[in-house]
């Protein structure tokens, strides 16, 4: 199957229940209302993850709607004794649900290092529950396609691009998806109509959706890309008390060093915070970005960190 399959359905999203089973579990015991912090880890093989998806993930939270179809749906849902597997508490629950998520998104095309993650969610734990399949298809998916782009073109040492392959396929299903983070992950024309590596994707990624918690048990909230000039030095984590006290107006901070466990400082002119909302309260903010920006965005993220060397770019916890 080629990434051009054409499809005319949009996916189906109540064909994979595990998201309504975990909510429908918080729902049980009473904690679907917890406020929780949740974030979406993509682990890659090589030095550096491909961040992709976030564009999709927006469009998604616009339209998700318990809608009476899909109410009914899951209410005709039975199990092997032929019982309702979904109280109707919490379909009710479900027919008045509206989003009260934040999401903050690495924007497309940005180089992130081993264990960053791709998002930052936080909400109620039940709303969370219930868009697992969509972090784990849109962004999880995604960033793994970009992520073997790029890797291709590194491999290679190609980092420059003299014609720009056509874009994709737009649509609301799983090979145009493909399509996409391969185009944004620098793919050629010619691995746009072919599988890359002949990779299949692991029905239920590993570790994709996860708590980064800080040793003293503070979750990951932030993490600010330092620079002096236009080169940059680190990348700092941070938790909610950090950020809170790291004035925008320093230039100075020490960190862990997740390299080599050892306690660094470094001196920089300026800093981008590495996550912007694309979700506040339930409504996406994100706006739509070009195909084709994203892909030269992954280009020259991937050529400065070249210049720079993955092995030594230094990146950790804020002491």
């Amino acid at each position: 199957m080629t990434v051009h399959q054409t499809q005319t359905e949009t996916f189906d999203w109540l064909s994979d229940l595990r998201p309504a089973h975990l909510a429908a579990a918080s729902w049980d015991n009473g904690d679907y209302l917890k406020p929780t912090v949740m974030h979406v880890v993509y682990k890659p093989e090589g030095p550096f993850a491909i961040a992709c998806g976030a564009g999709l993930l927006a469009a998604h939270v616009r339209n998700f709607r318990f809608t009476p179809e899909r109410i009914k749906r899951l209410g005709q849902t039975t199990d092997a004794q032929g019982r309702s597997v979904f109280r109707e508490s919490f379909l009710n629950f479900l027919q008045r649900l509206r989003l009260r998520l934040d999401i903050l998104a690495a924007s497309e095309g940005t180089v992130l290092l081993p264990e960053e993650p791709l998002l930052i969610v936080k909400g109620p734990l039940a709303h969370i529950q219930l868009l697992e399949s969509a972090f784990r298809l849109l962004i999880w998916n995604s960033t793994h396609w970009a992520t073997l782009a790029a890797a291709a073109r590194w491999d290679a040492g190609n980092l420059r691009e003299e014609e720009t392959p056509p874009l994709p396929p737009v649509g609301h299903f799983p090979d145009a998806w493909r399509a996409r983070a391969l185009f944004i992950g620098g793919a050629s024309a010619q691995q746009l109509q072919e599988d890359l590596r002949g990779e299949a994707l692991p029905d239920n990624p590993p570790d994709a959706t996860l708590i980064l918690n800080h040793p003293g048990g503070a979750p990951l909230v932030q993490i600010r890309r330092v620079y002096r000039d236009s080169i940059a030095l680190g990348d700092i984590w941070l938790t909610a008390e950090q950020e809170s006290k790291a004035s925008v107006s320093r230039s100075e901070a020490s960190f862990g060093n997740k390299r080599d466990g050892q306690t660094h400082t470094l001196r920089f002119t300026r800093f981008r915070n590495l996550y912007q909302p694309i979700v506040v309260k339930g409504t996406p903010v994100v706006s739509n970005q070009q195909l084709g920006y994203l892909r030269q965005r992954t280009l020259q993220y991937l050529t400065a960190l070249k210049n720079i060397g993955p092995e030594v770019y230094p990146y950790g916890w804020m002491q």
